[in-house]
């Protein structure tokens, strides 16, 4: 062991160190440890969000949008084959899209109802998975009492009081989108009942409060919509890929004809608002190590003070500046390695066994409903490697004014 290192050791271990001094060590070790917990945990959570929002957004609509421009969108099976020739597309599914009301035993509520081919929809979407009650096969067709059906997202059927079974009362506000049959007819707006075959629970507030789904064939003869969609939702094998798939989508039907989107463009401002929440709450958090370091620094001037008279003997005896300097880093860095290796353990059960238990949200407030901790092995390197940069940088200075001490000055402070 060469003689820095076991000096180094010795100063942090021996004895006869002062006890305000060793408290101040320790509490560098417990502030680099709160602040490795707690850049842990901000990338666990930052994470988690985006991952979260990710798999309910991409589970209810698709990885790619594909529409017409113009008011009606005809063409759609031409455009669905066309597109199902690319090889990375699993599927293709046309849709309509309709503002209504809905209305149950206990209420009425704005609902947005999502036209779809069931066959279709079930390579597009991960809706089956999201189905507590009914199932999305049994969406088409007449039941025995001749009413058609549909699928509520669970806090709309909460909110109206209808769950499977029940018969609701869809209204349109008009009768047809058609404009050479818009008229004030008194008869409008146009209402159908049909029979809840299902109830969809995503814990995503904003579709489980808003989304109902029928059948096409259905929306597009309530709303008056005649033969034409909103557009096509189509599902790629691989979601991160969805921007080429969109770009070839693109070259095969026309850009001058078509909009596609991928589903990081449909979504743009969601993900840029939780990009910006990420990067400010990794800032303050980072603040939290910077903190920790400064008292690393404190910690590593008290101990200069203290060993004026060694470092002096030590200079005298014929120690280099550069000997004097790694004594100081070596104790640094030992506060720093032990205060992280201590941080990444607690922010594993901090992230691991308590968030991850029992931590729930208001998914009005928050948009979901469980507090979400994505375990990542980068996220701790990261994390382990920016304290130990910090910590590091910061035993710098004290170490710089200890070798730059002359052995004369030295000794004549301790003698006064």
């Amino acid at each position: 062991m060469a003689f820095e290192t076991l000096l180094a050791w010795r100063h942090l271990t021996g004895r006869k160190r002062r006890r305000s001094l060793s408290m101040v060590t320790w509490l560098s070790v417990i502030g680099v440890v709160l602040g490795v917990v707690a850049l842990v945990g901000g990338f666990s959570l930052t994470s988690g969000l985006e991952q979260a929002f990710r798999e309910k957004i991409l589970g209810m609509t698709a990885h790619v949008f594909v529409r017409e421009y113009g008011l009606f969108f005809n063409r759609y099976r031409e455009a669905c084959q066309k597109i199902e020739t690319i090889p990375e597309v699993l599927g293709s599914s046309p849709i309509s899209f309709n503002e209504g009301m809905a209305t149950g035993p206990n209420g009425s509520a704005g609902v947005i109802v999502k036209g779809l081919i069931p066959e279709r929809a079930q390579k597009v979407l991960d809706l089956p998975q999201y189905m507590r009650e009914g199932s999305m096969a049994e969406l088409g067709g007449r039941g025995e009492d001749g009413l058609e059906g549909i699928l509520l997202g669970s806090e709309l059927a909460r909110k109206i009081g209808a769950k499977t079974g029940d018969a609701v009362t869809l209204v349109s506000p008009m009768k047809s989108f058609d404009p050479d049959k818009w008229s004030a007819d008194p008869d409008a707006p146009s209402t159908v009942t049909l029979r809840v075959r299902g109830v969809f629970e995503v814990g995503f507030y904003e579709y489980d409060t808003r989304l109902a789904y029928v059948e096409l064939s259905v929306a597009q003869r309530f709303f008056g919509l005649g033969d034409s969609v909103v557009g096509i939702e189509v599902a790629v094998r691989d979601p991160l890929l969805a921007g080429d798939v969109a770009s070839r989508i693109s070259e095969i039907l026309g850009k001058d004809r078509y909009s596609v989107m991928e589903w990081r463009r449909q979504n743009r401002n969601l993900f840029k608002s939780l990009t910006y929440q990420r990067v400010a709450i990794l800032f303050v958090l980072s603040v939290m190590v910077v903190l920790a370091s400064c008292n690393v620094a404190i910690m590593l001037i008290m101990l200069v003070i203290e060993r004026t008279r060694d470092i002096a003997i030590l200079k005298a005896m014929g120690a280099k500046n550069s000997s004097i300097l790694r004594i100081f880093v070596t104790e640094g860095a030992a506060i720093g390695f032990v205060g992280t290796a201590l941080g990444l353990i607690g922010a594993f059960f901090f992230c691991e066994v308590i968030l991850k238990n029992g931590v729930t949200l208001d998914p009005k407030v928050y948009g979901i409903s469980q507090l979400p901790a994505v375990f990542d092995i980068w996220d701790y390197v990261m994390a382990g490697c920016g304290a130990l940069l910090i910590t590091f940088t910061a035993t710098i200075f004290p170490a710089l004014r200890a070798a730059r001490f002359h052995p004369v000055d030295g000794l004549r402070e301790v003698n006064g």
